[in-house]
């Protein structure tokens, strides 16, 4: 469970496929996943630029500091 506002990260750090199965509350940020899978189904690369670029639709900030 992350809290709102919380400072949080996730990775497949295996070079494996992998599958993430996550539950929201509220809902809002099903539709980030969904804008992601949306893009690298079109063919676009999945970049760091291009991850942020999404994550701002949802105001949310990329985790740069990791503990």
């Amino acid at each position: 469970m992350v809290p709102p506002g919380a400072a949080h990260t996730f990775a497949n750090i295996t070079g494996q496929s992998a599958v993430m199965l996550s539950t929201f509350t509220p809902d809002l940020y099903v539709q980030y996943f969904r804008d992601l899978r949306d893009l690298i189904a079109d063919g676009q690369e999945l970049t760091p630029r291009v991850n942020i670029e999404v994550m701002g639709h949802y105001a949310t900030e990329p985790a740069t500091d990791f503990a």
